[in-house]
């Protein structure tokens, strides 16, 4: 792994897809300009949004930037009392260090970045859903001892991108059926938060970007997954 990975990991893309990551980012201020609440909330959903972006192109450095998100998101979640969202982000600075080592003694160049996508087939889409299961009903143990108001949603809004990232550690292009479905239920969270609970809507309309984002990687690692052929 070069020093200089990070700025590697940007560059050879095509047009769309720096434009696609700047209206993002564009987006994501428009929000902030329009209800300017916490500035550490715009560094998070920042950090986010370049994560994202940085997993749809099979980039290893999506780990770095999704750890800063994480702590960030975790903290606001906490304060807001959207325990679903910190049990959520505490996993995901585990997975993050955890996935930056498997990335890069993975890669075949030492890059870390994707070469070899796998998608899951026949019985592995049962073994994934028993997967979600189990984490869903451990979290749903777990929120349970801080009395969380919506224990169901916020157990199976974590479950389901839980069980996206373990995908994404392995490789696997079929994460992103899993980060859809949770960016669709973190929507519903973020948006009772902002509403309920005096939370910020820079990041429901971060999950707005990320549900985009969920649709296009899962066609651009289909994409990888056909070059290897």
């Amino acid at each position: 792994m070069s020093s200089n990975f990070i700025i590697n990991d940007f560059k050879g893309w095509e047009r769309k897809n720096y434009l696609f990551l700047l209206t993002m980012i564009g987006v994501q201020l428009v929000a902030f300009l329009f209800n300017p609440s916490s500035w550490i909330t715009l560094v998070g959903g920042l950090s986010g949004i370049i994560c994202v972006n940085l997993i749809a192109q099979g980039k290893a450095s999506n780990y770095i930037f999704g750890f800063i998100s994480a702590l960030i998101i975790g903290y606001f979640g906490f304060k807001t009392r959207v325990y679903a969202e910190v049990l959520l982000q505490s996993f995901y600075i585990i997975m993050d260090v955890t996935g930056l080592y498997a990335w890069l003694k993975a890669s075949e160049d030492g890059s870390g970045n994707v070469t070899d996508v796998k998608t899951l087939k026949g019985i592995q889409w049962l073994y994934a859903g028993l997967v979600w299961f189990g984490i869903g009903m451990i979290a749903y143990f777990l929120l349970g001892f801080v009395n969380d108001a919506q224990q169901t949603l916020d157990a199976i809004t974590f479950s389901v991108s839980a069980t996206g990232m373990l995908l994404m550690i392995k490789r696997y292009q079929s994460q992103f059926v899993f980060w859809l479905v949770g960016n669709i239920f973190s929507l519903v969270l973020w948006f009772r938060a902002g509403t309920h609970a005096g939370g910020d809507y820079a990041l429901f309309v971060m999950y707005c970007m990320y549900t985009f984002n969920s649709i296009y990687g899962m066609i651009h690692w289909l994409k990888l997954k056909n070059k290897q052929y």
